[in-house]
């Protein structure tokens, strides 16, 4: 956590004035506070209309993925962007693929791979599964290792670089990934504020059973405990998406916009209720926020969907157990040749001829593009964006 910020540098300022500019470092003592007012009813209820609309949105298999990979995108930019204003979408892309940016772009590289690190760590720790996939104390930190560049267990830093193991990250199959993550979280030890912040969370009766006021207890707490990480929200990612409130992942799907940076920044005088202990009118604004936000995802929803009922059946229609994996792969790789999607795909793998075949067919529906030709023949996802 960083350390508090010394009163004494600031002396033109009175106290009042120190309050509003700069949030505490601490939680403040409980039992913490709010009131179930008529607004905060009003926009839980408008955001769950919102979150179920957009469960129910008629978008093709192809086209969730193909969102879900933009929206993946735009958490990274918005994760590194405050400290690397410049960073590019191609930038983006080429960390994402296993490239390194060098030189005085250096630094932003080894963001981004922190950023895509926790994607990775979103992705295993919200997957299905018969447990409960709520946010717990160990995963949340886990998610600060990783941003903060903290070496996973197990695994040998890298040469020339200062802040962990992210740059090695892809060269570990998914299921080494997997085991990685486990262990990190195994090995964390939790701070006694953070779990103090969870249980209250989990002991209040409305808030226990809310994705929307847990999420944002939650954010709120872990903001003024580590004020300086960047992709803290990553835990309102995680609540959202396990909580069915964004269950496709696509609450960022743009570059970020008013309402976003309603949601996802806290500014010192719209939070000194709330690090007082009275959580009621944040609730009224991150819930209103939150709505907008929904409201705004809806609106481009619907325009692909627009976009969609244009498009040839074969695009549309949910594909088979073989070419889902197909575009999985390709989705994780990025391109690939034959050969590299065969070993992708591991035991099992159909026969070579089939592959390329089911390829070919890929590529002539609209769904891969294809450079190169026979055994030199690289395919990778086509760029299909949504027209705005």
């Amino acid at each position: 956590m960083t350390r508090a910020r010394d009163r004494r540098r600031y002396p033109t300022l009175t106290d009042e004035q120190f309050r509003e500019l700069f949030r505490p470092e601490n939680l403040p003592p409980q039992p913490w506070r709010y009131t179930l007012t008529p607004r905060l009813v009003l926009n839980l209820t408008r955001v769950a209309d919102a979150a179920g609309q957009m469960r129910a949105s008629p978008l093709s298999y192809y086209r969730q993925k193909e969102l879900a990979a933009r929206a993946k995108r735009m958490r990274i930019l918005w994760n590194v962007s405050e400290l690397h204003g410049n960073v590019t979408h191609e930038e983006i892309e080429a960390v994402l693929k296993g490239l390194r940016l060098v030189d005085r772009r250096r630094s932003t590289g080894e963001a981004i791979a922190r950023a895509a690190l926790v994607e990775d760590a979103l992705a295993q720790f919200t997957a299905t599964g018969p447990a409960d996939r709520r946010l717990t104390p160990e995963v949340a930190m886990v998610y600060w290792f990783c941003s903060s560049g903290f070496s996973t267990p197990g695994v040998p830093p890298p040469k020339g670089t200062w802040w962990g193991t992210a740059p090695n990250w892809k060269l570990f199959s998914a299921r080494e990934r997997t085991k990685l993550l486990e262990l990190q979280k195994e090995a964390t030890r939790v701070p006694p504020e953070v779990k103090a912040l969870f249980d209250w969370a989990d002991q209040d009766p409305l808030v226990s059973q809310s994705a929307v006021l847990r999420g944002a207890t939650l954010f709120w707490g872990l903001t003024l405990l580590y004020p300086d990480w960047r992709s803290v929200s990553v835990v309102l990612h995680h609540e959202f998406r396990v909580g069915d409130v964004d269950a496709n992942g696509f609450l960022m799907l743009t570059e970020a916009t008013v309402e976003q940076h309603e949601l996802l920044t806290t500014p010192s005088h719209r939070m000194v209720r709330a690090d007082d202990g009275d959580l009621t009118t944040y609730f009224e604004e991150f819930s209103s926020a939150l709505m907008r936000v929904l409201w705004e995802r809806l609106e481009q929803l619907g325009r692909v969907q627009d976009n969609e009922s244009h498009l040839p059946w074969k695009i549309v229609a949910p594909p088979d157990e073989l070419d889902a994996r197909l575009h999985e792969v390709l989705e994780r790789l990025g391109h690939g040749g034959s050969a590299a999607i065969i070993e992708a795909l591991g035991s099992g793998a159909p026969p070579l001829r089939t592959v390329q075949r089911r390829l070919q067919k890929l590529v002539s529906d609209g769904v891969l593009t294809k450079r190169g030709a026979r055994k030199n023949a690289v395919y990778a996802l086509a760029d299909r964006e949504t027209q705005e």
